[in-house]
Parts: C-alpha cells; sequence; structure tokens
C-alpha cells in the first residue's frame, strides 16, 4: 500500500514537471492603449487673484467616453491639497505665493488604470518680476518698485506695510539657493545703518517683513553696526557687522526657521574694514583690520575661523600683506581670485595694491604691485566704487564715472552725462556688461561691455530721493 501511495506520488510531480516545461509562457497580451497628453507644460506661474487655467489636449486611441480627470496641487506648508475634476484645470488662484507639486491623474474606467502627470505651479505676485529700488528721500528710507512695463510704484513698502524702513539705507540684498532648482530669488534683505535694529528682512513676493537684523541672531552683540553684506550661494548672507565677521547657517533645511541666522563671530582680536572678499571657491574669507591695517584671513571649514596673519606669502617685494599700513577706500576680490585694494598712506599717498589669493592647504597671498593711484585727484570722500569680472573699476567723481584699466592704468570718463548731479550709486551687473547708476531722482542702466563707453540703455524716472541699491528680478 505504501509503495503503491510513493508511485503515485512520483507520477504526479512527473506530469507537473513535463506540464511546467511545456509551458513556454507563449502568450499574447492585449495591451491597453495609454492616453495621449499634449499641451502640459511642466511649470505654470499663477498671478495671486487670477485664474489659472492649465487644459492639456487627451486623446487615447480607442475612441470611448472612458477617461476621467482628476487635478491636485499640494501644500508643503498644510496637511490639505486642492483637487479638482474634469479635462481642464480652471482656479482662482489664492495660495500663498510659493512653488507647488502639482499632478494629473488620468483614470480608464474600462480597466481602472491610472495614468500621472507631475507639474508645478509657482504662485506669484505682481513683484515677482521688475526691478526694486532703495533710496533715501529727505532723510527717509524707501523702497520703490518698477514692473516690466515700467510702471512705477513709488514708497512701496510704506503703502503696504503702514511704517517706514530703518533710518540710513545701506543695501538692497536678493537672496537665492543656488542649489535649489529652479533658483528662485526668495527674500530682500535692506541694510540700513541709523538705529538699534538697522535692517529688514522681506518677501520677494509680497514685500511683507519677516525678519530684522537683530532677530537674524541666535544672540546679537550689544551694538549693530552693518558693513557690506553680501549674498551667498546657500541663500544666506555673509560680512562684516561691528568690525566681525558674522556668516549665516545653512547646515540645516532650508526652509528651518534657523536657516541663514547669524551665530557667534569668529573669536579674535580683529576689527575689519567693511568689505570683506567672502571667496565662494576655496574655504577661507579675506579681510582688512582697520586698526592694525593688515590682512587677515579666516579659515571655512563647515564655519568660519579666525586666523589673522598665518597666512604664506611668496613674495614681499611688493609689500607686505602684513604691514600694508593704509586707511583703505576700496577693497575687493575678483573672480575669488586677484584682490585690489586703494587706501591712502600715512602721508596722505593714494596707492593702489594688487596681489592674488589662493588655498593650497593653507592661504597663500602673492603681492604683485603696490604703485600711486595715476588719478589721485579725481578720488573724493564720497567716491563710489565698483568692478567687473574683467578687472576693470569704475569710479564716480562727483558728477562724473570713470572707467579704470588697472592693465594699462587708463582713466576714462564715461559717455553719458548726469547734468552736473552727483552720483549717489554704482553696481555692476549682467556679468560685468550692465553698469547700475542713480542720482536724485533718477536710475540708469548704462552699457559697459566690450567695446561701450557707458552709453545710456535705459533709465528709471521718479525715483524718491536718491537711489542708494537695485534689485533687478527675472524669475
Amino acid at each position: 500500500m505504501k509503495q503503491s501511495i510513493a508511485y503515485i506520488f512520483i507520477a504526479l510531480a512527473a506530469c507537473c514537471a513535463i506540464s511546467c516545461y511545456k509551458d513556454l509562457g507563449n502568450y499574447k497580451y492585449n495591451v491597453p492603449p495609454a492616453p495621449v497628453v499634449k499641451g502640459l507644460d511642466s511649470v505654470y506661474s499663477a498671478t495671486l487673484g487670477d485664474t489659472l487655467i492649465v487644459a492639456p489636449t487627451v486623446t487615447i486611441a480607442e475612441k470611448s467616453p472612458r477617461l476621467g480627470f482628476s487635478w491636485r496641487i499640494d501644500n508643503p506648508k498644510g496637511d490639505s491639497s486642492v483637487y479638482f475634476t474634469g479635462p481642464k484645470l480652471q482656479y482662482v488662484f489664492g495660495l500663498p505665493p510659493n512653488s507647488y507639486f502639482a499632478m494629473l491623474t488620468i483614470t480608464d474606467s474600462a480597466d481602472s488604470m491610472q495614468y500621472f502627470y507631475p507639474f508645478r505651479v509657482n504662485g506669484v505676485t505682481e513683484y515677482v518680476k521688475g526691478t526694486t529700488i532703495l533710496s533715501v528721500e529727505n532723510g527717509i528710507s524707501q523702497l520703490s518698485f518698477v514692473d516690466t512695463l515700467g510702471k512705477m510704484q513709488p514708497r512701496v513698502y510704506r503703502a503696504i506695510n503702514g511704517q517706514d524702513l530703518p533710518p540710513g539705507p545701506q543695501q538692497l540684498i536678493p537672496l537665492a539657493d543656488q542649489y535649489i532648482v529652479p533658483v528662485t530669488t526668495t527674500c530682500y534683505w535692506i541694510i540700513c545703518g541709523g538705529s538699534a535694529d538697522p535692517g529688514v528682512q522681506i518677501d520677494a513676493n509680497t514685500l511683507l517683513p519677516i525678519n530684522t537684523l537683530k532677530g537674524n541672531f541666535f544672540k546679537a552683540p550689544a551694538t549693530l553696526v552693518p558693513g557690506s553684506l553680501s549674498a551667498s550661494v546657500f541663500g544666506t548672507m555673509e560680512g562684516v557687522i561691528s568690525g566681525k565677521l558674522y556668516w549665516g547657517t545653512n547646515q540645516t533645511w532650508n526652509l528651518a526657521p534657523t536657516y541663514g541666522m547669524f551665530g557667534q563671530a569668529p573669536a579674535g582680536n580683529y576689527n575689519l574694514y567693511h568689505q570683506l572678499a567672502c571667496n565662494q571657491t576655496f574655504p577661507y574669507f579675506l579681510g582688512y583690520d582697520s586698526v592694525k591695517q593688515q590682512f587677515v584671513v579666516f579659515t571655512n571649514f563647515g564655519g568660519p575661523a579666525y586666523v589673522g596673519t598665518a597666512y604664506k606669502v611668496t613674495d614681499s617685494t611688493a609689500f607686505s600683506p602684513i604691514t600694508a599700513g593704509l586707511k583703505m577706500l576700496d577693497f575687493e576680490q575678483i573672480n575669488d581670485q586677484n584682490c585690489y585694494a586703494f587706501g591712502t598712506a600715512a602721508d596722505g599717498t593714494l596707492y593702489e595694491l594688487k596681489f592674488g589669493a589662493a588655498f593650497m592647504g593653507i592661504i597663500q597671498l602673492s603681492p604683485q604691485y603696490k604703485r600711486p593711484f595715476i588719478r589721485s585727484d579725481l578720488i573724493l570722500p564720497d567716491t563710489k566704487w565698483a568692478s567687473t569680472p574683467a578687472e576693470v573699476f569704475y569710479f564716480s567723481s562727483g558728477s562724473t564715472i570713470y572707467s579704470y584699466n588697472p592693465l594699462s592704468q587708463q582713466v576714462t570718463a564715461l559717455a553719458t552725462n548726469f547734468n552736473g548731479q552727483e552720483i549717489t550709486m554704482l553696481k555692476v551687473t549682467d556679468g560685468g556688461n550692465t553698469l547700475i547708476t542713480g542720482v536724485n531722482g533718477t536710475v540708469y542702466f548704462l552699457d559697459i561691455s566690450t567695446g561701450r563707453n557707458g552709453q545710456l540703455i535705459r533709465e528709471i524716472d521718479n525715483v524718491p530721493g536718491s537711489p542708494i541699491d537695485v534689485a533687478v528680478r527675472i524669475q
């Protein structure tokens, strides 16, 4: 009996094996046709209060009214999404200005197949594209906005917020994290110098206040005297405040409340000139100690640390960075490489210095020359300076702007005439091809591209007071 049962199992196993062996998988599948979607862009811009319409063309090989459509726009700052049904999305956009993930889902009711088509919606306001102008009018800091069609909204900060900015305007700094795509300006810092809390952070889309300069510190120093601050590639600020180096933290989520805040200044006995070389390529900062009148450095391995004069000098024949001995007027590093400094010595001589800076495991400075500036007679106490990536400088002298080429030591007055009005700002933009300047009531855009000498491109009139800084936003 047991032997018979064993034979039966063996026979069944053989049949299964033969059955599997003969199953060659030669099946015919009827793959259902997928919808063909045309006219659905990857990114849409939606202006607050306007109607967003997304109406792609959807076709399918088998003609039958069997497709269903659902739309979803996710809100990253809330727990709910916005839902719609139907072949097109039509929505009076009411979400806060931001970038939103969205999805079109098409359902084929014949076989319950679903097809997903992601896209993004950028919620914007009228302030997304245009020119923002910081000026001073009768001692009051003013912010104005000009849209791409040239419509001016003067004194817009007070109109929106019902209060004035801090006095003594100095800078208008747009911040954008270069590592987040699409790269978008998220906010502006308005830096001033005439109050105990001399700065305001505002939303770039709404111009509403977000923070103050004092509020941007984990623990603010007793006094805040802003020097020159700049935007880092991480969408944070860095620069000089009260003679010390401050650097916005970026070692956390970029939407965290603490992102970009200032911690403690690097410890050390130093008092920095207001301009600082914030190198974006190598791990160091380079500054000038106004009291000791020497160049000093900071390493930057996750955070800045004061090194002082513990750098390597390749050759002190031209001059010694440790004993520069100048009262600084302008200090700039070009393209994270060559550095230029203009300053007066104790005997009143205005000198021009040039040196290279590099990181080679240690910070290395390579002095190239120290020479009297060829047109010191043009430099006034209120002279403004700017430079291009091609190492050409522009400076103001009263109502005239001059270009200066250190290679040839040629000084040339620019072509545009400002009718005897004093220059109140200089700013190089557009990769060194455009110089933005201002006089009372007007901002000028000048062509300084190769072969051009400051010819007028366009101007913005009816600016309240004297322009101090300008930010042009195209995205």
